[in-house]
């Protein structure tokens, strides 16, 4: 069976400006993005971001979700949109980003940065310890 997804004009498109936070629970991941605020600024005018919406997908999915975004990073190389190598490359934090204060801290939380990071021989930050999640949505 096939499914016809409908004419480009009627499916709905969501704009983020990052992944803001990656949980996992209940056997469920789940990747919060962000948006950066029009109203809300920080102390330097600059615009604090916003959770905009909530992808919430099995880990099988997410997996395959994964070694898609990996293909495309491989064809953007590949086009010269992207310098080679540029999965070795850390990814700058975002400007909104605190290492203390991560948006949920939870014993199965994994950080974005450790996430989206290669592996290295430098020694591992310590763990975070658990805290309450601020969302019931996290299991």
């Amino acid at each position: 069976m096939t499914i016809d997804p409908p004419p480009d004009d009627r499916i709905p498109e969501l704009y983020a400006d990052g992944v803001f936070d990656i949980g996992f629970g209940n056997g469920m991941v789940r990747i919060d993005l962000f948006s950066l605020s029009a109203l809300r600024k920080d102390g330097n005018g600059q615009p604090l971001p916003a959770i905009r919406q909530r992808v919430v997908m099995s880990l099988p999915g997410f997996l395959a979700s994964l070694s898609a975004l990996e293909g495309m990073r491989q064809r953007l190389e590949a086009a010269g949109v992207l310098p080679p190598n540029s999965a070795a490359t850390p990814a700058p934090a975002p400007s909104h980003a605190s290492p203390a204060a991560p948006a949920f801290q939870g014993q199965v939380q994994v950080p974005v940065q450790a996430a989206v990071q290669p592996a290295s021989s430098a020694p591992a930050a310590p763990p975070i310890p658990p805290t309450r999640p601020r969302s019931p949505n996290f299991g």
